[in-house]
């Protein structure tokens, strides 16, 4: 038995509080140098914003920003430049926060004063993304607002009064204030698209010029446009440096996510899944490699509906990803999904139907005829032989309705899909129904906000093709005889009068490799799984301030399954007995996830801190129950017609694993145009039990340069960006190695003494990576160019080597190994907009090289050193 150890330690949960300075008093204080000659009053604009640190903010309709202007002034207030720049206009400034406001003079002279109410309210862009910076203005004042990170704006304004909105790369917007109701403003593309804010780890949003490291969004268009019944098959080729692999398993099958290229000798290289934040439980069930790997089936990501999905990040880097974990060593896909909209209703229904077929086939001997068995060295032969008949046209048909619907305080989402599909292969199908709701609410005044979410998922396949020899159709397809008739076994079954039932028909023998009828083996050799899943999630954000929130979240993930493979009888007694063979499994997978996270984000002169601080605790356990053995009575598929005297063995496993964390994430940014971000995370992790670490951390450091904010580049470049980072990660070895139990041995049924020599001084896995990287944007952001290059060392890989019997063990484990990943990821895009028609082309390119430094130098083998010592 298998004893499962909770790590113990006490959460500490650190409040990082900020005092705010008082910004406009500094702005007025500044003093500033201008020299400029007959230049637009767009470039004299840009020059003070450098200078003062401060941005500007206006509507386009109110400042000609190309009239030519001419200043020259020396250590001048900002007050002194501003009146001399705006000298005979219209224009009047105002300082809110760190920012210059610009307006125009009100032309009215004899108004009666207003009464001021509050207003507040959200602005965001087509796709219900928050918008941040947007000037919000008082028509004809100089009383204004900028939104926060959240897109939200709260400020005193008159019935009657017009608010003008205005941002960067949209179209401005102006609403008459009739009311103190909130305002949910909708701001559309202009001629270009700055995308601003991106979401990163743990669920944060961060501003896209302060990333130190390389995170691709790809928006949810891109996966529904051609839709597959595992949405991350529709991703491949669409992000630079991740290699996305189908299983051959069929329809639905599992996909293989590799990031910046294979890590581990010993381990799992599959990148994790982040759903809104929230890490989930997948497991892939591929049917394991070589010669006798099994059956497969899905994995855990493939249940999600893609036209759930709002938009993919890729996080490559380890320093992308550092804040989740040892789970995340391998890079991170974070899926955002999609919520209710505020002020719309809007109904969708979709349908996808594709098809496919076997596309390239193997070249085939057809020069030589059948010589003997399943040997093709006969005399010449005419006959052409083409297994492609073998497979049928495959289907894959989904079907959605979405409704989105909500008002200011509260929004709703919910979503049926069914995906239905059919491989390649005869009797190959995979089936799924996903039901979704999620429900978004604010309350006392903004400052709680309460999302939940909850999903049902029924999904069944047939027959998951095995990638190995066994259980897999085409080894005996490929070498089937060339001179004789394959239409003759396409009636794979006979009755047979001796037995009584229908046999296998396959006159060829298994030439040494068990091979059977490829008919049968999809028909006969029945694997089928039938699972149900539910996912429950909640978040709680309290706003304490305009500059610090505290938000928890929970989320529960469990899904049940029920596998059965039935053997007919007849089927090679490899895989069974004379009367056919039955395995049924039932199996649970459970996890339970918790974080709490504070979030500071606070300007204070220069400088613009944004900090978060939190700690989570991630439960994860599998049980699995069930039986397998030879059937008394043939074709009967029931337990209790199981021969308890042949081949019969229980199917028990299960296991729990817990990791208790604490973790740390601080920018600063500078004038907005530098920015240092540093991360530090700790992990407990129950595979560490008994062994002389209690548990491991890492940090991550980069650093961000906006170069077109700090220096004048050639006109033609509209944004660039240097940016690079170092990060160290770590991944815990498997479970029990520091404690082996007894071992069940299932064919005589009894209990054995563990074989493998426990440890108690192994190391983690450790992963140490550096990035840098260049965001370059041209020609008003139509054409764009992400380039960046990395180099990561994973050490500490863990071995198992056999040692002297003598010692009571057969096997000790040994960490040495040094595999290196280096390469470049180069991400082009060209996007442009006209009045009615827009388009936009994308292409990557990846170049990894992969080599094993060292595999046995420097190796540590805790056996001979334990018995060295003693």
């Amino acid at each position: 038995m298998k004893e499962f150890v909770r790590p113990k330690f006490t959460y500490l949960v650190f409040f990082l509080l900020l005092f705010s300075a008082i910004i406009s008093a500094n702005g007025q204080a500044r003093t500033i140098s201008l020299n400029l000659s007959k230049v637009p009053l767009n470039t004299a604009l840009k020059t003070i914003e450098k200078q003062t640190s401060m941005s500007i903010v206006y509507n386009t309709n109110d400042v000609d920003i190309a009239r030519t202007v001419s200043i020259d002034v020396s250590n001048v207030s900002l007050s002194t430049a501003m009146n001399r720049l705006f000298k005979g206009t219209n224009v009047i400034y105002s300082i809110v926060d760190n920012h210059i406001v610009l307006s125009t003079k009100s032309n009215s002279t004899n108004q009666q004063p207003k009464k001021n109410i509050p207003v507040n309210g959200t602005v965001t862009d087509d796709q219900g993304e928050p918008l941040i910076g947007v000037s919000v203005l008082i028509k004809g004042t100089t009383k204004g607002y900028i939104t926060d990170i959240d897109g939200k704006f709260n400020m005193q304004a008159a019935v009657g009064d017009v608010l003008e909105f205005s941002y960067i790369g949209y179209t401005s917007q102006t609403v008459k204030l009739t009311n103190g109701q909130p305002l949910q403003i909708v701001l559309s593309e202009d001629a270009q698209t700055l995308a601003e804010v991106v979401v990163t780890a743990l669920g944060i949003k961060r501003e896209q010029k302060a990333l130190s490291y390389n995170v691709q969004q790809v928006k949810g268009d891109a996966i529904t446009a051609v839709k597959d019944a595992n949405f991350m098959n529709s991703l491949a080729g669409k992000v630079a440096g991740v290699q996305i692999n189908s299983g051959a398993t069929g329809a639905g099958g599992a996909t293989r996510v590799v990031m910046r290229g294979m890590k581990s000798l010993t381990k799992d290289n599959n990148a994790l899944y982040v759903i809104d934040g929230v890490p989930i439980f997948n497991t892939g069930a591929s049917g394991g490699e070589g010669q006798y790997g099994v059956n497969g089936g899905s994995d855990a990501v493939a249940d999600l509906n893609p036209d759930d999905i709002e938009s993919i990040s890729m996080m490559t880097g380890p320093s992308a990803a550092a804040l989740y974990g040892s789970s995340a060593a391998n890079g991170v896909v974070l899926i955002n999904t999609k919520k209710g909209k505020k002020e719309k209703i809007s109904l969708t229904v979709s349908n996808s139907t594709t098809f496919s077929s076997a596309y390239i086939m193997p070249d085939m001997q057809n020069r030589y005829g059948t010589s003997t068995g399943l040997f093709s060295w006969g005399a010449p032969t005419d006959r052409r032989y083409n297994p492609k008949d073998f497979f049928n046209t495959g289907s894959n048909i989904i079907n959605s309705i979405a409704l989105s619907t909500g008002s200011d305080k509260n929004q709703t989402y919910l979503s049926a899909s069914t995906t239905n599909s059919d491989g390649i292969l005869p009797n190959n199908s995979y089936n799924r129904y996903n039901f979704t709701a999620r429900n978004t609410t604010s309350f006392l005044n903004d400052k709680l906000t309460l999302d939940l979410g909850a999903q049902y998922i029924v999904q069944n396949n047939t027959n998951m093709m095995s990638q190995g020899q066994y259980y897999n159709p085409l080894p005996s397809l490929y070498l089937f005889p060339r001179g004789d008739d394959f239409d003759e076994i396409r009636l794979y079954e006979r009755y047979s009068t001796n037995y009584g039932y229908m046999t296998q028909y396959w006159p060829y023998g298994d030439g040494g490799l068990s091979l059977q009828n490829p008919y049968w083996v999809q028909n006969r050799l029945l694997n089928t799984s039938n699972k149900k899943r539910y996912m429950l999630n909640a978040s709680l954000k309290w706003q304490a301030a305009d500059w610090f929130n505290i938000t928890g979240r929970v989320n529960l993930d469990n899904s049940d399954y029920r596998n059965e493979l039935k053997k007919y009888a007849s089927t090679k007694t490899t895989f069974c007995g004379v009367s056919g063979g039955y395995e049924d499994e039932m199996r649970q997978e459970r996890s339970l996830y918790a974080d709490v996270l504070a979030t500071v984000d606070k300007a204070f002169g220069d400088f613009r801190l944004n900090a978060n601080v939190g700690a989570s605790i991630y439960h994860t356990s599998m049980q699995t129950m069930g039986f397998a053995g030879d059937l008394i009575i043939p074709n009967f598929f029931a337990l209790n017609n199981l021969n308890y005297s042949a081949n019969y063995k229980p199917l028990p496993e299960g296991y729990e694993d817990e990791i208790q964390s604490v973790f740390a994430n601080v920018e600063l940014g500078w004038r907005s145009q530098l920015y240092l971000t540093l991360t530090g995370r700790y992990d407990w992790d129950s595979k560490l039990a008994y062994s002389k670490q209690p548990g491991y951390f890492y940090p991550s450091v980069g650093l961000s340069a906006v170069l077109t904010e700090m220096f004048e580049l050639p006109k033609i470049i509209t944004y660039a960006k240097l940016r690079g980072s170092y990060t160290k990660v770590a991944s815990s070895f498997d479970r029990y190695l520091t404690n082996p139990g007894y071992e069940y041995d299932s064919q005589t049924h009894n209990w054995a003494n563990p074989t493998v020599f426990p440890m108690d001084d192994l190391k983690p896995e450790e992963t140490s990576s550096w990035e840098i990287g260049l965001n370059v944007r041209f020609w008003e952001n139509r054409f764009n160019l992400d380039a960046t290059y990395y180099r990561s060392n994973t050490k500490n890989q863990t071995f198992e080597v056999d040692i002297p019997s003598s010692s009571g063990y057969k096997k000790a484990i040994v960490q040495t190994g040094n595999v290196q990943n280096q390469g470049i990821e180069l991400a082009l895009g060209f996007t442009d907009k006209w009045a009615d028609f827009g388009w936009s082309s994308n292409a990557t390119f990846t170049l990894n090289r992969n080599e094993v430094k060292r595999l046995a130098g420097g190796s540590t083998n805790c056996y001979w050193r334990t018995n060295r010592n003693a």
